[in-house]
């Protein structure tokens, strides 16, 4: 569809269509995983266990914790895990506090262990969403473009982000409960895994950057060579030309990019605001400035909007020389 309108506007206007989407190399690598995540604090050992057994209530998580499984869970199930420690660990806090009898060693202890858990959320946040199986797939390099054809709906990958994004609440709430979200954690995951929305995204956004700078290209150039309309009044060409631009772009392209904007910014919304609200790793942050960031002027993000209005302000020229601008 991208390519049959920018070919069709340079056979109208007799030039040269300069247009490449084979794309792979102009998408930075995702970082790896081990670049992504944000180490812990590990308070698995020694004086935690025998906290847990005598005073907290914490003992069937630390058994799950130290399993086998529990030290290969998932993203997902790690904040599960952290989340349910937190507030267990909080209300044995509160217990002690609120206790004559509370022991002052006990307390210290209690309240070193809570002040290193609370000040890790947001690093188990971060991990649980960025250093996921499910968010590298997202940000895949070999997806196809997102389909010409899709329902009006919110894509599932983006409902599942939002989902996943309201636990961050929790380090606005000073009193707040484990979310509801942890019961089915693992649903917006695969959401995330079975959608897969932001890698296609990506994919159409370098496509139709391609497709809008290859057309406004040979817009430029026409111009500059011999303008459509010398006179300034329509010619056969100049409406053979109005044609296209109704046909193939109003009536194909632009419906198209309309809804991968729309989709798209939400998406990218949802990302920045993680970006800046949770600590993320450096490798993180120059991945986002590289792709999706609006104040580089570089990166893929701000090079699809450069195009669409430069192709935008190319189609103005032409039509408004021809008289053919819709309203004049």
């Amino acid at each position: 569809m991208l390519d049959n309108y920018a070919t069709r506007v340079a056979r109208t206007l007799d030039e040269r269509l300069d247009i490449d989407l084979e794309t792979r190399g102009q998408l930075p690598l995702f970082p790896p995983r081990r670049e992504r995540l944000q180490p812990l604090t590990d308070l698995r050992q020694g004086l935690i266990e025998v906290l847990a057994l005598r005073h907290c209530d914490l003992l069937h998580l630390i058994a799950e914790r130290n399993s086998s499984l529990g030290k290969v869970m998932a993203p997902s199930q790690q904040l599960v895990y952290e989340v349910r420690f937190l507030d267990r660990l909080r209300s044995c806090r509160n217990r002690l506090y609120s206790s004559q009898d509370s022991d002052p060693e006990l307390l210290a202890q209690v309240n070193a262990i809570y002040t290193v858990k609370q000040r890790e959320l947001p690093r188990t946040l971060w991990n649980a969403l960025y250093a996921s199986d499910e968010m590298e797939l997202n940000f895949s390099r070999g997806d196809p473009p997102l389909p010409l054809e899709a329902d009006s709906g919110v894509p599932p990958a983006i409902a599942a982000l939002e989902q996943l994004a309201s636990a961050t609440e929790l380090l606005s709430r000073p009193r707040w409960q484990p979310p509801e979200l942890l019961t089915h954690i693992e649903d917006p995951y695969e959401m995330l895994n079975r959608d897969r929305f932001g890698s296609h995204w990506l994919k159409s956004l370098l496509f139709l950057t391609e497709t809008l700078n290859a057309t406004a290209d040979v817009l430029e150039r026409r111009e500059q060579r011999y303008p459509l309309c010398p006179q300034q009044r329509p010619t056969p060409d100049a409406k053979i030309l109005l044609n296209v631009f109704t046909k193939f772009y109003a009536g194909e392209v632009q419906p198209y990019l309309a809804r991968v904007h729309r989709d798209g910014e939400r998406w990218r919304r949802l990302h920045d605001k993680l970006i800046h609200d949770l600590p993320a790793t450096t490798a993180m942050r120059d991945y986002w400035e590289q792709v999706l960031s609006e104040q580089n002027p570089e990166s893929v993000w701000r090079r699809y909007v450069d195009a669409r209005d430069r192709h935008t302000h190319a189609w103005q020229t032409v039509l408004r020389r021809c008289g053919l601008m819709p309203g004049s």
